[in-house]
């Protein structure tokens, strides 16, 4: 990867774990203050997710910059991403859907595209 390409992926990453962090907040201010909140299982589904897929985007963003020249966490990111799209659409979470399938697209396409172009 170029600085370019390793500096979209990076600023991604960060938007990613800005998104998927909010229900892991929402659930702890929750239970700080008791209000009337949805329980079941599709908020615990939505908080497990949001929470794989930040460790995920942290640790895919960790190695980016430690290794900027591996792409071995690439299969890794979108398998888990891929696994969090079906999640959402199987439990009927939209927004969960919409942020693991533009991230499983965009982040190894990035990632794979190639460093120069050929001449």
């Amino acid at each position: 990867m170029n600085r370019w390409q390793r500096a979209v992926v990076g600023v991604l990453l960060l938007l990613e774990m800005g998104v998927v962090a909010q229900p892991a907040l929402r659930a702890g201010l929750a239970e700080l203050q008791p209000v009337s909140r949805p329980s079941g299982a599709t908020s615990g589904m939505l908080l497990g997710a949001a929470t794989i897929l930040l460790v995920t985007a942290g640790t895919a963003l960790v190695t980016m910059l430690v290794r900027p020249y591996s792409r071995t966490w690439v299969a890794t990111y979108a398998g888990t991403h891929a696994a969090a799209a079906g999640l959402g659409w199987a439990h009927e979470m939209p927004l969960l859907m919409l942020v693991a399938t533009v991230m499983t697209v965009a982040v190894p396409a990035l990632v794979l595209l190639p460093a120069k172009p050929p001449q």
